[in-house]
């Protein structure tokens, strides 16, 4: 009685032997098809060349056997590369976003990271109130930009044509000189007083001569002053 329980136990029709010869048939092709898909189509990764023998490092592949084609376009002041073509093979990578810091807007400046459209205004601010940028680290003294933000977004910078707006220390009033950054109200106000007591300034570098301009402010100022007699 107890092996025709078991007999009966492991005894399959042909409909149920056929279902199971389905299911594990159907199994095999859920496992095997990713593999066969990555070994047919291999991933595309940064900086990768593929050949007709398959993916291989740009260090790999001698550069002499291939025509560069690179496509440039503008977009909002940025650089943007597309895929650059080769005449045998194709190669996938991405350069680097650089901006022009005196002409990038607010949507180049966002394309940096960590530069949300609140820190982009700011600095375009400051450039407006500075007159123009004449060095890159001048960026770092953005108002609430972190000095990690600032290192991360260094190397996407570049200096273009510097066009500075200056201020003649001879004529601006006290209220005008002091909406410069490097110009706080207190300098203004002694800027006015030494140029009322000994006449126009015949020169910028007297500056030197009024008390709270030492050497290092003054070479941040040099830049966006001038006299006119």
């Amino acid at each position: 009685m107890k092996q025709t329980l078991w007999k009966e136990y492991f005894n399959f029709s042909k409909q149920e032997r056929t279902g199971i010869i389905v299911l594990l048939v159907l199994i095999s092709i859920c496992v095997s098809t990713p593999a066969a898909w990555e070994y047919f189509h291999p991933p595309v990764t940064e900086g990768e060349i593929i050949t007709d023998k398959g993916w291989i490092k740009p260090a790999e592949t001698p550069r002499k056997q291939f025509k560069q084609k690179d496509k440039q376009q503008r977009i909002h002041g940025v650089t943007a590369w597309k895929r650059t073509d080769w005449k045998r093979d194709t190669i996938y990578t991405r350069k680097k976003l650089i901006i022009s810091i005196n002409s990038a807007d607010s949507i180049a400046w966002t394309s940096l990271p960590g530069i949300g459209p609140a820190l982009a205004s700011r600095i375009i601010r400051f450039r407006n109130k500075l007159g123009g940028f004449y060095s890159i680290s001048q960026i770092r003294e953005t108002y609430g930009l972190p000095d990690s933000t600032f290192v991360k977004i260094q190397s996407y910078l570049k200096l273009d044509t510097v066009s500075l707006k200056n201020l003649d220390i001879n004529q601006l009033d006290e209220k005008s000189l002091a909406q410069h950054p490097y110009i706080h109200y207190k300098l203004a106000r002694l800027i006015v007083l030494y140029r009322n007591n000994n006449g126009p300034f015949r020169h910028t570098s007297a500056l030197l001569d009024i008390p709270l301009v030492d050497d290092s402010i003054y070479r941040k100022l040099e830049p966006y002053i001038k006299t006119i007699k």
